[in-house]
């Protein structure tokens, strides 16, 4: 209910300088909103019309179309026929989430509704296989205009398809908490019935909180002036809750003897930051030696590392020279042998095949025959040259040796030193560094704890005041929510007489449209807080929906009725703005072809048939799109009937569109 309303049932709808000076108790600001809100109502206008006129979709490069050109509408075909598939599908282009994406629906590349608000003609394209892609919304009525590309959900705060709609329809962006009044729960509440609801859940099923926030937004019994003082109560009622809960849970503490004597406390807390003093005095002394030994450590990994340096060079370097040594040894063996050879006794076998070889004249070769007129200077020559080469590898032998044997030695030296190095290393990182760690970590250990019992002490002589101070603190949270109570309770109570006069008229016309559809109807109620029903036929007892029984399917013709009915209202209340177009899935489900059955029926098509009869101040009438198993009973002047079956479904066999 809108403070707005609060003020014009007290009689205050006078000058805005008069209204301000009437609400004690009223930040200005609020009433400022207020008053200028009565000033907009108190000129009034009631919801714009809506009017699908055709819905298009393109299918394998074909455009297709299904016309809407008659207020009332009837899908008529037997069931698995496409009648479903056709009505979810209908407002699915302006941005609903809530819509079931049908195979039907997936396979158009695109879906296009024309349609028509306060007279203005729009046009809205989407993907069919891409619920999220973007909608195209077009003004047809501009010729200028060429689209703008809503998204379907936004995190950026970029409006969306839904919520343009929204505006279209000159309805707010309302919340209470979790729920929200969007396209989607506005669809599910009071624009279109679905089959797998309509008999068994009341207006579509949704969640109770939204569907209480679109229906008051619906009869303009919310406002953002009301939910703010909502809100600034709640708010201020958890500040005074939680003011009183520390209170209590500190007087708790004080009476077990879980705080101490606030004089104890105090010389407590000066014995502790004496320690705390020391303990930090401790740690800064143990931090400079720790400082120290970690820079000595420093120095003798540094030692260690280049000792070890010196070692690996020496080794290799011994390594190289017993390398060089043991060649030129292996070349000296090979250099006698080969003097041995020449010194050898002349070849008397053959090298070939081992036998003795015969005598020869001088001057020729034993084996081969030859002549060789200078054998012995050659092999004179030979003796002296392997002996030349034997006296220098020699030579160079003795001095591999020397230097083999210096290599080694050094190698063994920096090998010693290495090793010294690092267990002078090792043993002052056990006998000095360790500790040294150890005594700064306990002593920085310790002042901090000190320094923690320091500050638990100081909040407890923080606290030694604290039930005074607590106790204004809570006595200021107090005044404050009274004074938030008291505005939003002025307010409430104002909406609670326009929230029952509102529901009041709401409950004539709901038992009205009952009784048009079921005469057996006596009483009927519209409970004013979450807008329930009950209804009360002839000798039986009055029921909730839930307690309603399914058969002869009487929750669908509740929800129907009450539907109706608020349409109804919205002819005679400027503030209820409802939009006029109701969609229904299969409203004759559970009603026979006999009998009260059969009567029953007859009725609801003749009550629905004469909401669209009944136009608004605009001229246009509320729009009804329904889907039926079987044809009309008879004709009915300004009804349109679209039948489908298997050989004429509504997506596949659709009349190719004209444009």
């Amino acid at each position: 209910m809108l403070l707005t309303e609060a003020l014009a049932v007290e009689g205050l709808c006078c000058s805005l300088a008069e209204r301000r000076r009437l609400v004690p108790g009223v930040t200005r600001p609020a009433v400022d909103r207020c008053c200028e809100q009565i000033s907009v109502c108190e000129g009034g206008s009631v919801g714009p019309s809506f009017v699908v006129e055709r819905l298009e979709f393109l299918r394998d490069g074909i455009w297709r179309v299904r016309y809407f050109k008659s207020l009332v509408t009837f899908l008529v075909g037997h069931s698995n026929a496409g009648k479903s598939t056709a009505l979810e599908v209908l407002l699915y282009p302006l941005g609903l989430t809530t819509a079931t994406i049908m195979p039907e629906v997936r396979d158009c590349q695109q879906i296009r509704l024309t349609f028509r608000v306060a007279g203005t003609r729009w046009q809205a394209t989407r993907k069919g296989a891409e619920p999220q892609a973007r909608v195209l919304i077009k003004n047809l009525d501009d010729e200028n205009d060429i689209g703008r590309p809503l998204p379907v959900t936004s995190t950026s705060g970029e409006i969306t398809a839904g919520a343009f709609v929204q505006n279209l329809l000159g309805l707010p962006t309302a919340s209470r908490g979790a729920a929200r009044l969007t396209l989607d729960t506005l669809y599910g509440t009071v624009m279109a019935l679905r089959q797998t609801t309509i008999a068994s859940e009341f207006l579509g099923g949704g969640q109770d909180k939204a569907r209480i926030l679109v229906l008051e937004v619906i009869l303009g019994l919310w406002s953002e002036a009301l939910a703010d003082l909502e809100k600034n109560a709640s708010e201020a009622e958890t500040q005074h809750r939680a003011a009183q809960t520390a209170l209590n849970q500190f007087k708790k503490l004080r009476d077990s003897g879980a705080l101490a004597d606030p004089k104890t406390t105090l010389r407590e807390y000066d014995r502790k930051q004496q320690e705390h003093k020391a303990a930090a005095e401790r740690a800064q002394s143990t931090a400079a030696e720790l400082s120290t030994a970690v820079g000595e450590h420093g120095r003798l990994v540094a030692l260690h590392k280049a000792a070890e340096q010196h070692r690996r060079k020496t080794t290799k370097q011994a390594e190289d020279a017993r390398t060089r040594l043991n060649r030129a040894t292996a070349d000296l063996a090979r250099a006698e042998g080969v003097l041995s050879g020449l010194l050898s006794t002349p070849l008397a076998h053959c090298t070939g095949c081992s036998q003795e070889l015969p005598q020869r004249e001088p001057g020729q070769c034993r084996q081969c025959g030859q002549a060789q007129p200078d054998a012995e200077d050659r092999r004179e020559k030979n003796l002296a040259s392997t002996r030349a080469k034997i006296d220098r590898l020699r030579l160079d032998l003795t001095g591999l040796q020397e230097a083999a044997s210096v290599a080694g030695q050094t190698a063994v030296t920096a090998e010693e030193a290495a090793a010294q190095a690092l267990a002078l290393r090792d043993t002052y990182e056990r006998d000095h560094l360790a500790p040294a760690r150890q005594t700064a970590q306990q002593a920085e250990k310790e002042a901090f704890g000190l320094s923690r019992d320091v500050a638990q002490l100081k909040k407890q002589i923080d606290n030694a005041d604290y039930i005074k101070a607590q106790a204004q603190v809570i006595t200021e949270a107090k005044e404050r929510m009274k004074a938030a109570q008291a505005v939003r309770d002025a307010a409430k109570s104002a909406d609670e007489v326009r929230r029952k006069e509102v529901t009041g008229r709401w409950t004539e016309l709901f038992l009205k449209r009952l009784q048009q559809i079921n005469p057996a109807v006596e009483t009927a109620f519209i409970d004013p807080a979450d807008f329930t029903t009950r209804v009360k036929e002839r000798d039986e007892a009055d029921k909730s929906f839930d307690d309603s029984s399914v058969g002869g399917n009487p929750k669908a013709v509740t929800n129907i009725a009450l539907l109706l009915a608020l349409r109804d209202l919205g002819r005679s209340d400027v503030q209820v703005r409802v939009p006029p177009l109701l969609i229904i899935d299969s409203p004759l489900s559970g009603l026979g072809s006999t009998g009260l059955d059969h009567e029953t029926s007859l009725r609801l098509i003749d009550t629905l048939i004469s909401v669209a009869a009944d136009p608004a101040t605009d001229g246009y009438g509320c729009q009804v799109i329904a889907a039926t198993n079987d044809p009309l009973p008879r004709a009915y002047p300004g009804v349109r009937e679209i039948h489908i079956d298997t050989a004429n479904r509504f997506f596949d066999h659709a009349p190719p569109a004209d444009d």
